[in-house]
């Protein structure tokens, strides 16, 4: 499949991959023969609605060691972190609840949806996961990049989507930036 991509695409072929805490069962020929793999992120870091920034850092780490790094370490590509958390409570649990028992995907809270009353926003668990998630990325060499999914550019937000334009989160970017790339401490 990969071969005829390449003979009508001449850039890079990055394979995505959805992630949520499971363990990974990818074709691992298929990304072997990709130039990267785009793993998309909406992993379950807590069972708390507003968890610790500590445990969080562990859990994705845990994750990152566990559940990807063998994948990574089997197929020799670069791996890309695609993050994608609204900013709301439960966020973290990769279960938004949708009022009647169920989840609600991250896309759900972003727009041009409607907002869903049901659910809280919570710009400080939004930041506190991003930073859980840089702290755990900048510590593993082996992940070579970190790409903030849902981002919303046409304007700043304050609402519950993803987006991190106009959000405390989007702060962390300018002290991460030159940490993962090894410019700082």
């Amino acid at each position: 499949m990969i071969a005829e991509v390449r003979q009508h695409f001449r850039g890079q072929v990055l394979f995505a991959l959805p992630y949520d805490t499971g363990i990974i069962g990818p074709p691992l020929n298929i990304l072997r023969d990709a130039d990267a793999v785009y793993l998309l992120w909406f992993a379950k870091l807590s069972d708390q609605p507003n968890p610790n920034k500590a445990d969080m850092i562990a859990e994705a780490g845990r994750l990152l060691d566990s559940n990807v790094f063998p994948i990574q370490s089997q197929v020799n590509k670069p791996f890309v972190i695609g993050l994608s958390y609204p900013s709301s409570t439960y966020s973290a649990t990769g279960c938004i609840p949708d009022g009647i028992g169920g989840c609600l995907y991250w896309t759900a809270l972003n727009r041009p949806n409607a907002d869903v009353s049901t659910v809280t926003l919570d710009l400080q668990q939004h930041f506190d996961i991003y930073d859980a998630m840089f702290n755990a990325v900048n510590a593993r060499t082996w992940i070579n990049g970190l790409v903030s999914r849902g981002y919303f550019a046409p304007v700043a937000l304050q609402d519950k989507s993803a987006s991190i334009h106009g959000k405390p989160a989007a702060d962390l970017l300018w002290y991460w930036f030159p940490r993962l790339l090894g410019n700082a401490q």
